[in-house]
């Protein structure tokens, strides 16, 4: 397959779960993918699928400059960016230290402005590139005690729209996808906490089981793609029909 044949695309997170899908996605339709994680798994599975690693803090505002530089001196553009890389955490407004709240904007709101400010520069160059967003049905769909989290998420849908408004005569694309429950290795620890929980959120779709990784990186890839060329600020919801149906 060869969707994305010839286009170099950034993944952050991507050493598990959903940014392991979307990178494993991206390089099968033949792009150049450079794969982001503070985990330094990252460069296994980089070589795993083809690819390029780089064991960086997604958070550390040099981060996003650092990674562009490798991607341009291997590949000289950039044509695409998946901001992935997230934390979720238990808690209301009354149990969000500063702490907390710091640490959850820097990663969720605060590191995909610095990373999408960092590959625009050499977007605008080409006069084309795509960014997107992974955010979640939780930006919208509120689940009780993920205050700082929703808020992130929240952010990070305006961020997207206000991307695609500023840059979209300039030939850049920015999306959101917002996925459901899906299975991830950080979905099943945090589901094993509470028992019964992971049966619940999935009778809350209505697709009758849980999305996979590989799901939501066959969306990223068609966000892209050259096929959604007309396709800017949106939020691209895969969630089994749980947030139409509910």
């Amino acid at each position: 397959m060869d969707r994305l044949k010839g286009k170099s695309v950034i993944v952050t997170g991507a050493a598990r779960g959903i940014g392991r899908g979307i990178a494993a996605a991206c390089a099968g339709e033949g792009a150049n993918v450079l794969l982001v994680d503070i985990n330094s798994d990252v460069e296994t599975v980089a070589g795993e699928l083809g690819a390029m690693g780089l064991t960086i803090d997604i958070a550390d505002p040099n981060s996003g400059a650092v990674a562009v530089e490798k991607a341009l001196a291997s590949w000289g553009r950039i044509d695409g960016l998946v901001n992935n890389a997230g934390r979720v955490d238990e808690a209301d407004i009354l149990e969000t230290p500063q702490s907390l709240w710091d640490t959850t904007m820097d990663l969720n709101l605060r590191a995909p402005y610095l990373w999408s400010q960092a590959v625009l520069p050499s977007m605008l160059r080409n006069g084309s590139g795509s960014i997107v967003n992974i955010s979640s049905i939780e930006a919208s769909q509120v689940r009780p005690r993920h205050f700082p989290y929703v808020i992130s998420k929240s952010g990070l849908n305006s961020m997207t729209r206000a991307i695609a408004t500023d840059f979209g005569r300039k030939g850049i694309r920015c999306n959101t996808i917002s996925p459901g429950s899906v299975k991830t290795e950080m979905f099943v620890t945090y589901t094993s906490q509470y028992p019964g929980l992971e049966e619940r959120l999935m009778n809350l779709n209505y697709a009758g089981r849980l999305g996979s990784p590989e799901e939501i990186g066959q969306a990223a890839v068609y966000l892209l793609s050259d096929e959604t060329l007309f396709l800017n600020g949106h939020d691209l919801v895969i969630d089994g029909a749980r947030t139409v149906a509910t």
